[in-house]
């Protein structure tokens, strides 16, 4: 299981024992940048790369924390969703606005 610090610009991993309790509390991966934003809104698509708002954008983790990179915005971005029939549509609430922006690797299906 993940968790964003937003106070300390980091997301948390926990392991989860069969009876649901947390475990091996730990830093994940940190998100990093010179533009504003903090850990928010997370996400993994359907190829299990976690997405997570940050500074400067969305930030992209690899299922090994791996960074692959920033979907840059212009406003600080609070969540996203992705959407459209194939789900590779990512609509990202901002500050101000909200954008729409296509990706290659479909998310998932959101629990409703």
């Amino acid at each position: 299981m993940f968790s964003n610090d937003t106070d300390r610009q980091h997301i948390r991993a926990f392991d989860v024992a069969a009876d649901g309790r947390l475990a091996n509390g730990r830093v994940w991966a940190r998100t990093v940048g010179e533009r504003p934003g903090a850990p928010d809104g997370m996400k993994i698509d359907s190829a299990g790369n976690l997405y997570c708002c940050g500074p400067g954008g969305i930030h992209v983790l690899a299922a090994d924390a791996t960074a692959l990179g920033v979907i840059k915005v212009p406003e600080y971005t609070a969540n996203f969703c992705w959407g459209d029939g194939d789900l590779k549509s990512l609509f990202i609430t901002a500050s101000t606005s909200l954008y729409r922006i296509r990706v290659n690797t479909p998310g998932t299906p959101q629990m409703r």
